[in-house]
């Protein structure tokens, strides 16, 4: 009995396997909204709507990090995030090399740069 189990779950799971390639190039479903009922705006993709918010990130360094003056290494140090801390980010330029990134984010909302080496952007964060 248990190898005739074992037969059936082989089987499935190829099934399921084969079923799972066919619909790998077929397009997901779309909801069509129903007429007559409110539908919720769409968001805003405009350049201007870009430049005027923030890419959320993550602060990935295993120790605190030092918010700079400037995108330097040897700038004055202004206040520092925790590991994990969640950080809203304005932009992005090259600054002094840290561990081989010359990418530093400009903080969103307060003054300050962070090396792009030891935080972790969500989506891609636009040149200053």
């Amino acid at each position: 009995m248990g190898q005739r189990n074992k037969q059936v779950q082989t089987l499935m799971a190829t099934a399921a396997l084969g079923v799972g390639l066919l619909l790998q190039g077929a397009p997901a479903a779309v909801a069509q909204p129903v007429p007559g009922e409110a539908t919720a705006a769409a968001p805003d993709t405009s350049v201007e709507s870009a430049r005027s918010s923030h890419v959320e990130g993550i602060v990935v360094s295993r120790v605190t990090l030092h918010v700079r003056a400037r995108a330097t290494t040897s700038s004055q140090v202004l206040g520092a995030l925790e590991p994990s801390e969640k950080v809203k980010l304005s932009c992005q330029a090259k600054g002094s090399s840290v561990e081989g990134n010359n990418i530093w984010y400009r903080l969103h909302g307060e003054p300050g740069w962070v090396s792009a080496r030891f935080v972790h952007n969500y989506t891609p964060v636009r040149w200053c």
